[in-house]
């Protein structure tokens, strides 16, 4: 065969193409389509040697493989005269994408000839018939990818789990059982995130140093510490089709299309510390100067005359010399008129503040973060409701379409109909603990105290802003701590 990269001519070319699940599947290999295009030259009386074109191990889902990509540039480059594959399938699955690519080359002059639907594009009739057979095989690929999402669908429904099994989790005949070891790593995980203000870098460090291994025996990142704690897994909740793999690009879904089932699986988190660390992963970025100033309060401090940061300064003598927190309007503008104050007398302030707090937290409070894990179950419920209308809708279209039988659009709505009642019924009954709640900032509140007590100032700043936003200092021991809710 002639390479592709010394072709100096117009040419035949041999387009093969197989994935590896076909193969295993059909047994269509690369050898069996390329003997069968040759075999059909030498029936046609074309003396010159074809050149190859073979993509070993791609879908035709779309046009993203390497030698699509060189035949295709060949066209446009004038130096191909035919193309020949053994099936309508072996160029892709897609109709559009079929079009597109005859359009290429009808306006290169290039015949187009699929030998075992005995067509050429060369003749009105071929282009015809090229346009049904692609919308067949677009039906069908359609059907199949309905098949397999329903398949999966009435699995997840049944605590059935279809692919590895996430951390924590071990697989049993299809199902997900909780492995006691790694749960209580999972456990560990979330306490740190949620209770000690650890980031995701410090928590795989710790696990790593304590030689824990994750999945597959290999080391933690930052990368598999984020996706475990926001995986709903751990919740109980399966969650997928959010994600197109196409392009080999992961791509994220719209969320009118992704599957949601609740209670599908064993719980290792309960659902509302999960709802608290999704909360402390999306809230704002904590100040940098939070988290480089080596004082307890610095970057949490604000002037309560002008609302201006306030930042450490060092009065007296440099014998005697004491460390302040000063307004930064006062100190680099002069406009505001707030004096310093002794850092140290600040931080005692705050910590009997924080201390008060733990007493009596504000009702107001206990009820916004309230709202923020209930505003965030009733997003979930709504998309499952919209997951569900969407399918229907789309069962409406096949109907019209005669694509379907009636039973199959009754059976649709019926479940639809199902899956919105459930959902409703569910947001209708769920409360979320105000108590627990409550007794979780307490203890993270008291954590914070001992922490100031008894840990290096990096330390227990990290557990401070897992709490709080910021820190007004109005007059001496007149201070106003301001929680964040989506902490």
């Amino acid at each position: 065969m002639t390479p592709y990269n010394v072709m100096t001519e117009r040419v035949i070319a041999i387009y093969c193409r197989v994935s590896t699940d076909e193969q295993a599947r059909e047994g269509i290999s690369l050898e069996e389509q390329q003997n069968r295009l040759q075999a059909y030259c030498r029936a046609m009386g074309w003396d010159e040697e074809p050149v190859l074109f073979i993509d070993d191990g791609y879908s035709a889902k779309d046009l993203e493989r390497p030698y699509l990509k060189k035949l295709i540039d060949g066209v446009n480059k004038g130096t191909i005269s035919k193309i020949l594959v053994t099936k309508l399938d072996r160029m892709s699955r897609r109709l559009l994408d079929l079009l597109k690519l005859i359009d290429v080359f009808n306006e290169h002059n290039v015949t187009f000839v699929s030998i075992s639907e005995s067509f050429d594009t060369n003749t009105p009739s071929g282009r015809l018939t090229l346009q049904v057979l692609g919308a067949v095989a677009e039906f069908e690929r359609e059907r199949i990818r309905e098949r397999v999402f329903e398949n999966m669908y009435h699995a997840a429904t049944q605590g059935k789990w279809l692919t590895q099994s996430p951390y924590g989790y071990d697989l049993v005949n299809k199902e997900l059982v909780i492995n006691a070891e790694e749960a209580k790593v999972v456990d560990r995980i979330f306490d740190y995130y949620l209770h000690k203000g650890w980031g995701f870098y410090s928590i795989a460090k710790k696990l790593n140093e304590e030689g824990i291994l994750s999945k597959f025996d290999k080391e933690w990142s930052i990368r598999s510490i984020k996706l475990m704690l926001s995986n709903p897994v751990y919740k109980g909740t399966v969650m997928w089709n959010r994600t197109d793999r196409g392009n080999k690009k992961k791509k994220e879904k719209d969320d009118d299309e992704w599957v949601v089932v609740e209670d599908a699986v064993p719980v290792i988190v309960d659902r509302d510390s999960w709802e608290l660390v999704q909360l402390r992963m999306n809230q704002r970025k904590t100040p940098p100067r939070a988290k480089t100033s080596p004082h307890l309060l610095g970057g949490y401090l604000k002037c309560g005359k002008c609302g201006a940061a306030m930042s450490i300064s060092w009065h007296g003598p440099k014998t005697n010399r004491r460390r302040v927190y000063r307004c930064s309007a006062n100190k680099n503008k002069g406009t505001c008129v707030s004096k310093y104050y002794d850092a140290t007398d600040v931080e005692d302030w705050f910590k009997v503040g924080l201390l008060q707090l733990s007493n009596s937290l504000s009702h107001n409070f206990i009820i916004s973060l309230a709202n923020k894990v209930s505003e965030n179950e009733h997003q979930e419920i709504q998309q499952q409701i919209r997951t569900a209308k969407n399918r229907y809708k789309r069962k409406v279209e096949a109907y019209t379409a005669g694509l379907i039988e009636l039973d199959d659009l009754q059976r649709e709505k019926a479940r639809m109909e199902k899956i919105v009642t459930e959902s409703e019924n569910r947001q209708s009954t769920k409360t979320v603990d105000t108590e627990k709640l409550e007794k979780i900032v307490n203890k993270k509140v008291r954590t914070i105290i001992d922490a100031i007590e008894t840990l290096p100032v990096v330390e227990a700043k990290a557990l401070v802003q897992t709490l709080v936003e910021k820190v007004i200092l109005f007059e001496e021991k007149e201070i106003e701590i301001v929680f964040n809710v989506t902490s």
